[in-house]
């Protein structure tokens, strides 16, 4: 979110500069479309459903779930929810279409603040055509505060 955050500003910066300096409207409307897109954006990935860690594992005794793990894979070699799969999420754009068909319910977990890179993945899986993707609420850093299993 931080960096939604910078980049927003930096481009209300540009913005703003472009009309002060009086450069051709075009750059403002350049600078003007890209808030925009982040805007939207940014209210996608808050929009994500998140999970709990008790709803996700009801999901895991059913075998009604893909558990994606979407942190480096050096983070996901030194331990993970079992049975996770590893995509490092700058990947699912490229990897994202894998999934399509899925019947069971994916989710991503991540090891970030508010599930923010989780999130960003089931927004990226949602552009490849893989809708319904949720977030675990809090991620990694909850499984193991609460005990739960870790798989190496």
């Amino acid at each position: 979110m931080a960096q939604f955050a910078k980049t927003a500003v930096v481009a209300a910066i540009v913005l703003l500069g472009g009309l002060v300096l009086g450069l051709p409207s075009d750059s403002s409307a350049v600078a003007s479309a890209k808030v925009e897109a982040l805007a939207k954006e940014g209210q996608a990935i808050r929009g994500v459903p998140r999970i709990t860690i008790d709803e996700l594992k009801v999901l895991m005794e059913q075998k009604a779930v893909v558990v994606l793990d979407v942190r480096e894979p050096g983070s996901f070699a030194k331990g993970r929810i079992p049975g996770a799969i590893n995509i490092d999420y700058t990947e699912i754009l490229a990897r994202g279409a894998h999934f399509a068909g899925e019947k069971r319910t994916i989710v991503a977990y991540c090891a970030c603040t508010n599930e923010m890179t989780a999130a960003r993945a089931a927004v990226d899986l949602a552009a490849k055509g893989v809708p319904g993707a949720k977030a675990l609420k809090g991620g990694w850093d909850e499984w193991v505060s609460r005990g739960e299993p870790i798989e190496k």
